[in-house]
């Protein structure tokens, strides 16, 4: 049994004939003779394909710009990113410094000097937290 007559999925056979090219002309020699050029329909033609294709190259041009911009904003946002990613990795380490200070409050409470460095210490961290917290949104 070859390719042609194993039928796929659909119940439909491949039947060996290549797609159709997409421009109606493929199939045609194109090249063109010197009298052919001084014929007004063959350089209508050429005026015609010229005029397409330097449209196609505005608009293309136009993509290249927007392409460029696009890709400096994309920069200038991944660098924003990076910078609330870190400044949030070290708002999240200083609130933990700072519960941990607080953690220690218990063991200080006979040592009134060190009971009240430890609760400034630790309040001062965890509202400087809060406020750069507060202060990046």
């Amino acid at each position: 049994m070859t390719q042609q007559e194993v039928p796929d999925d659909s119940g439909a056979t491949t039947s060996g004939v290549e797609a159709t090219p997409k421009s109606a002309l493929a199939g045609i020699d194109l090249k063109v003779t010197p009298n052919e050029l001084k014929q007004p329909g063959v350089q209508k033609l050429l005026i015609d394909r010229l005029y397409k294709a330097e449209t196609e190259l505005e608009s293309m041009k136009k993509f290249r710009e927007k392409y460029h911009d696009t890709r400096e904003q994309l920069i200038a946002a991944e660098s924003a990113q990076k910078r609330y990613s870190s400044l949030d990795s070290m708002q999240s380490s200083l609130l933990g410094v700072g519960c941990l200070v607080l953690g220690f409050l218990p063991y200080a409470w006979e040592h009134w000097a060190e009971f009240i460095l430890i609760a400034i210490a630790g309040f001062s961290l965890l509202g400087a937290c809060l406020l750069s917290k507060r202060s990046n949104k």
